[in-house]
């Protein structure tokens, strides 16, 4: 418990000035198994891979993978036995514990690249029943809600599908609006973006260049109108004589962090798929040139937030632009650098990069095969 609520809380209240996670859900916990049984296995699973040097050794590896499977097992079982029930699907307690159940599948599936949701897709019941008051409430149930959408996207956008969740309930919700709100509200709003453009970009509708405008413009007015508070305290440009491939950029605090980098991730996503750029033509070559030029930007300024801030999830969010993109950097001192980028990830967080490095060398090395035939 004490584990989780000092290494782990901050992953979960990275959008959350009022640190629910850290503050309100340990104490739930000893009223709600579920909680309990949540908390108890992801620090098991995290602790056996990172365990503190200040510390002695809780357990061994060994010892805490079989807590956190036994946990985990006890977890599930608890939510399944209460997921048919319309009254305890609505209990916030319980999608705080889905949230934290999903913590290793939001952080895995970057890294690993691949999709491992099957047993909890039968838990987004509890998700899906009280996603109508989440985005009315200021609490704990609110903050649940948006991490959940946090890692949805998190794990659609590194396995390239849709978004799953229905969104409806935010229709006519703050979150649609770019009027004067909180940071936190801010914050969630460009989570809600990238939902938008994970369904523009993978969903089954036609990816009509009308939808598409519509996205670019909000990404621009989001950036454009967002409070002065979500500008870095500190920049310094990348500068390739000193070896300093990426931007230097520091920001006030998790939110902020957390916010420009999703905003970055939905930029990437519509640069990608921009409808807009000529297929065929002497006009193709220049627009591809300038939009190449534009997306490399955007994903080493995703990548130098990453390393210039302590946030939590900064590094693992950073590794999700790399895994996806990085096969496009051909520069052998970029490509240098966004490895060293994951090793930083291995070291810091405990989690193996070593799927993702593989698959960048491979790809790099076949397209410079081509290029020098």
């Amino acid at each position: 418990m004490r584990y989780f609520i000092e290494e782990l809380a901050q992953w979960f209240d990275s959008c959350d000035a009022a640190r629910h996670f850290e503050l309100i859900v340990p104490q739930r916990a000893a009223d709600c198994p579920a909680l309990l049984y949540a908390i108890f296995s992801t620090s098991a699973r995290h602790l056996s891979r990172h365990q503190p040097d200040h510390a002695q050794p809780y357990a061994s590896s060994f010892e805490l993978v079989d807590a956190a499977l036994e946990y985990q097992n006890l977890c599930i079982s608890y939510l399944i036995s209460l997921s048919g029930d319309s009254t305890e699907v609505q209990d916030e307690n319980l999608l705080a514990a889905t949230v934290i159940l999903r913590f290793y599948e939001e952080i895995d599936t970057p890294l690993a690249g691949v999709d491992e949701e099957t047993y909890l897709r039968g838990i987004q019941v509890f998700l899906e029943a009280q996603a109508a008051t989440a985005v009315y409430d200021s609490g704990l149930q609110c903050a649940a809600f948006w991490i959940g959408c946090r890692q949805e996207f998190h794990t659609a956008f590194s396995n390239q599908r849709s978004f799953r969740f229905d969104l409806r309930c935010c229709e006519d919700s703050i979150y649609r609006t770019l009027d004067p709100a909180n940071d936190d509200t801010w914050a969630n709003r460009v989570i809600l973006h990238c939902a938008d453009a994970l369904m523009y970009c993978y969903g089954e509708e036609t990816q009509s260049q009308k939808r598409f405008e519509e996205l670019w413009e909000y990404n621009e007015e989001w950036h454009a109108r967002k409070p002065s508070s979500f500008s870095p305290m500190y920049y310094q440009p990348s500068d390739r004589r000193s070896g300093a491939i990426f931007p230097e950029i520091w920001y006030l605090d998790d939110r902020k962090v957390t916010a420009i980098q999703h905003w970055l991730l939905a930029r990437i996503l519509l640069e990608v798929f921009d409808p807009r750029i000529p297929r065929l033509g002497p006009r193709q070559r220049a627009a591809s040139t300038l939009r190449e030029a534009d997306f490399k930007s955007n994903v080493f300024e995703l990548c130098g937030i990453g390393l210039s801030n302590k946030t939590a999830p900064a590094l693992i969010t950073s590794c999700m632009g790399v895994s996806m993109c990085g096969d496009r950097i051909t520069d052998v001192a970029e490509q240098a650098a966004l490895l060293g980028l994951l090793e930083k990830t291995e070291k810091r967080h405990s989690l193996s990069t070593e799927k993702i490095k593989l698959q960048l060398k491979e790809t790099w090395v076949l397209e410079e095969l081509e290029r020098t035939r």
